[in-house]
């Protein structure tokens, strides 16, 4: 099985987790993780925003200095998807001041439209069109942000995960397999890395005993075949 030397995906009590900056990371350091991302959801999330960015970056930055000898800790923040045109909360000024921008669709956030509530939140049908639309509002997200991660690509909005996977090699943007949520196949996953692809393996820990708790993603990924050379947080 992959080891995963990194958590990439974390959430703290500045967005909807339970713990701290600093129990997220004493938690990756008993586990022996080299690196952590803490990845609070961006500020058009109705209810699970980073409520103050200059806190939550002073609290990251505090924490980052007091554990520099015991493991990495990067600033990340989880970008909601709000259009089918491919709009996401990056407010401009955010760029230089983060070390990851992941991004992936979330329900009750600010969608940009009326028709973007409709389509992506009230009716979200599997049809070829809704998937088309909904497959090309993140190709088009990856054209217009310096995103990084695609975060559980599939959850709650249907996507064609093969093309999604083709243009993110393209572009370099790494997707997530997640351990939290059941998207992504062993049969999609292999299809998919097969574009080349990289992947991330992230908790979705909301919790500071979740912090590194890879095993359900890792499972998947061992079915299908991946290897530490195609995830980026592996060895």
């Amino acid at each position: 099985m992959l080891k995963i030397v990194a958590d990439t995906h974390t959430h703290t009590v500045h967005s909807h987790g339970t713990g701290t900056v600093e129990d997220n990371v004493k938690a990756a350091i008993a586990l022996g993780l080299r690196r952590i991302t803490i990845s609070d959801h961006g500020p058009l999330h109705m209810c699970y925003n980073i409520k103050d960015v200059e806190a939550y970056l002073r609290d990251i930055e505090t924490v980052r200095e007091a554990y520099k000898n015991d493991i990495e800790v990067l600033a990340g923040v989880e970008m909601n998807l709000l259009s089918s045109e491919g709009d996401v909360d990056f407010p401009e000024q955010w760029k230089d001041r983060f070390d990851v921008f992941l991004m992936g669709y979330h329900k009750l956030v600010r969608y940009k439209t009326l028709s973007d509530r409709f389509n992506m939140m009230l009716f979200k049908r599997s049809t070829e069109k809704a998937v088309e639309r909904n497959t090309q509002a993140y190709l088009n997200a990856m054209d217009r942000y310096p995103i990084d991660i695609i975060v559980h690509p599939g959850y709650g909005l249907p996507v064609d995960l093969l093309k999604l996977a083709e243009y993110a090699a393209k572009k370099g943007v790494v997707m997530e397999i997640n351990a939290k949520h059941p998207e992504f196949t062993p049969e999609e996953l292999s299809a998919c890395a097969k574009t080349g692809v990289k992947f991330s393996v992230g908790s979705d820990a909301h919790s500071p005993g979740r912090v590194g708790d890879f095993l359900p993603a890792l499972k998947k990924a061992e079915a299908a075949g991946i290897t530490a050379e195609q995830v980026i947080n592996a060895e």
